[in-house]
């Protein structure tokens, strides 16, 4: 699957002057993608546990700006080049802040462990795209 939608990205036609490295945008993608997963899973976990609201909430909210982050990359037609910076710098912050928390009790849940570790993965890929963009 991920052979596939690498070949259909290098197929996709990238708008004039985004300065978007197809390699560095695909990692990004992927990030993106596992990240939501795990932030997900981690809100579903912490939900009903004491004293973990903050850790849940914070996992849903960076679940929906990580898809959000993924689907604005997988439409690189229609891409704006400011609107996609703020989005990269808005996962960027969002993953910061759900890692901070999940990191805060990953020693005794290894959900929030899988977590943090997802939410560091894509605050990388993001970042590197936004510098590949800003190196444009």
């Amino acid at each position: 699957m991920m052979e596939t939608t690498t070949a259909m990205m290098r197929d996709m036609a990238m708008p004039a002057g985004m300065g978007l490295d197809q390699r560095a945008m695909q990692e990004a993608i992927d990030a993106c993608s596992m990240c939501m997963q795990a932030c997900t899973m981690c809100a579903d976990a912490m939900g009903g546990t004491a004293g973990m609201a903050a850790c849940a909430s914070r996992s849903a909210m960076c679940a929906d700006v990580c898809a959000t982050t993924m689907r604005m990359m997988l439409r690189p037609a229609g891409m704006d080049r400011t609107a996609m910076v703020a989005m990269l710098e808005a996962c960027i912050a969002m993953c910061a802040a759900c890692m901070t928390e999940c990191r805060a009790h990953a020693d005794e849940s290894a959900t929030c462990a899988m977590c943090a570790d997802a939410c560091e993965a894509c605050d990388g890929a993001c970042s590197a795209l936004l510098a590949a963009m800003a190196d444009a």
